[in-house]
């Protein structure tokens, strides 16, 4: 697995976040502080999003040190659900027990890149 690859996942969707509601935000306080919406638009909107990128790229690194690739999928007899097998940077292999449903719209494949956000939960870490 290369792990010199960096996660950016995260951060883009957080900056374009921040930026929505630093416009709200910049919008109110542009209108509230200085009576002129065209002063608060730039100042809420650069703070959103620095605020934004910051959150997100503290996840990507969050999830990045955890960051395992997936190495065999297994349906799971008498079921919709699926074993995910994942193998971390230490080599140790872990099982994962998922429905089908999660893995379409996760878009699971061999070879992807995830991490564990919650016990048990999994988060691909590809941008497809």
């Amino acid at each position: 697995m290369d792990d010199k690859k960096k996660v950016t996942k995260y951060m883009t969707l957080y900056m374009s976040l921040g930026m929505c509601v630093g416009m709200l935000l910049g919008v109110n306080f542009g209108m509230l502080l200085f009576d002129n919406l065209a002063l608060g638009l730039p100042i809420g909107i650069s703070t959103g999003m620095g605020v934004g990128i910051a959150l997100g790229a503290a996840k990507d690194k969050r999830l990045s040190e955890n960051m395992m690739e997936i190495s065999r999928i297994v349906d799971v007899p008498d079921s919709t659900d699926k074993f995910v097998y994942t193998v971390d940077k230490n080599g140790e292999e872990k099982e994962y027990r998922m429905n089908e449903k999660r893995i379409l719209s996760e878009k699971f494949s061999v070879g992807d890149r995830v991490a564990e956000e919650k016990a048990g939960y999994l988060v691909s870490l590809e941008n497809k």
